[in-house]
């Protein structure tokens, strides 16, 4: 109440007390009181010595204790006041740090281009920084009370995410793929946290750039893995990569007795002739169809045709037995032969791998089943247990 008299608010300005601080202001009422006591006990003293003029020394020992009351309460006074003023400025200062503070922060959430949302515990969105909406192309007061979901590209994600989310794991970390105002597709690195309060906190960053550099890095790699095996005339697999696809199916032939595996060995008869009197290019166009021809009578992804070396070409056939490998190297014979490239006709050898085989034994027979066609007068198609014994001289020579 003394607080709101106008003339105690004058002279608290001119004595700059406090009159927020109880404890400041307390000291100066009684401070104030006791100099007016004083005042009044030294005026009354002052009337006595005038109209007692012969005793005045009489209260020489009263004003001398009034004297220093007063000097021990203005000091106080002036104590309370630089105390007072000390601990407001030590007030103001912490404030406005905080206020720096504040706004820095405030300036870091605003002024990032990463994203930053904070959710209610019921999912609805209650901050959408300036990355975010940069990057989703909302405005704040647009999104502001809006499910979270409606940003997810995929809405099932939504209980992917939050059910990863325990006592034990506070915050999940996951690629989600997101979508804008716009309906476009973006892939966020997200990163969502529970708050004390139930809610969640999500930092992330828009990584579709990076996602597409990778993706077409490794296109470029899968192109540059393919072009090392790949036999660039005719867009079979090339001598190189055969031996490595042959070691590993004759490995797995060893782990499992009871698979079967054949070896188709083809060469194309009169080949050198027909190049040397047609030029080199008919002779390309000869070995490509023949690689086309390869490709349109092999199974996919079951069977995997070669070039093994300037017209000799090999097709490893899994779980094939020889005859079922004739009738394949069969179709190959008919589909080249409708090319009619002069008298280029192909001679065909088949082998079935056995477990004592590694792949030289193994290409050695079919290779002399090849040889044996050519013999009885090409065109044909040789399995290499028909004349075994003459074969078999033959691989010992």
């Amino acid at each position: 109440m003394v607080s709101k008299i106008p003339e105690f608010k004058k002279v608290s300005r001119i004595l700059k007390i406090d009159l927020s601080n109880k404890r400041s202001l307390s000291v100066a009422l009684a401070s104030i009181f006791a100099g007016f006591n004083i005042l009044a006990v030294s005026v009354l003293a002052v009337c006595a010595a005038w109209f007692e003029p012969f005793q005045w020394y009489a209260f020489l020992p009263v004003s001398i204790v009034m004297i220093l009351w007063n000097g021990y309460f203005s000091i106080s006074i002036c104590k309370q006041i630089a105390n007072d003023q000390a601990q407001s400025a030590k007030t103001q200062t912490l404030s406005r740090r905080y206020q720096n503070t504040t706004k820095y922060f405030e300036s870091i959430l605003q002024d990032t281009s990463d994203i930053i949302i904070s959710l209610d515990k019921d999912s609805l969105i209650l901050k959408f920084n300036n990355g975010a909406q940069e990057h989703f192309g909302y405005a704040q007061e647009n999104i502001l009370g809006k499910p979270f979901q409606m940003l997810l590209f995929n809405p099932e994600d939504r209980q992917t995410t939050y059910l990863s989310i325990d006592d034990e794991n506070k915050s999940v970390s996951t690629e989600v793929p997101m979508k804008t105002s716009a309906g476009q597709k973006i892939i966020v690195n997200m990163t969502m946290s529970k708050m004390k309060d139930g809610g969640f906190v999500i930092t992330g960053q828009d990584i579709t750039e990076k996602k597409i550099l990778e993706r077409e890095l490794q296109q470029k790699n899968e192109l540059l893995n393919k072009l090392a095996i790949t036999d660039t005339l005719t867009g079979l697999y090339n001598c190189r990569h055969f031996y490595n696809v042959i070691k590993s199916e004759l490995s797995r032939l060893k782990r499992y007795p009871g698979r079967i595996l054949s070896l188709v060995y083809i060469d194309v008869d009169k080949f050198k002739e027909y190049n040397d009197s047609e030029g080199h290019q008919k002779g390309d166009e000869v070995l490509k169809s023949l690689g086309d021809a390869i490709n349109a009578c092999i199974r996919k992804d079951v069977d995997a045709g070669f070039r093994y070396g300037g017209d000799e070409f090999v097709i490893i056939m899994p779980d094939t037995t020889m005859d079922q490998a004739k009738v394949g190297a069969e179709r190959i014979q008919k589909q080249f032969g409708a090319f009619k490239y002069g008298q280029t006709s192909l001679s065909i050898g088949i082998a079935e791998a056995d477990h004592e085989d590694d792949e030289k034994s193994f290409v050695r027979r079919a290779d002399f089943a090849m040889y044996r066609s050519k013999k009885r007068g090409k065109n044909r198609i040789t399995l290499s247990h028909e004349d075994l014994d003459e074969i078999q001289e033959n691989a010992n020579t």
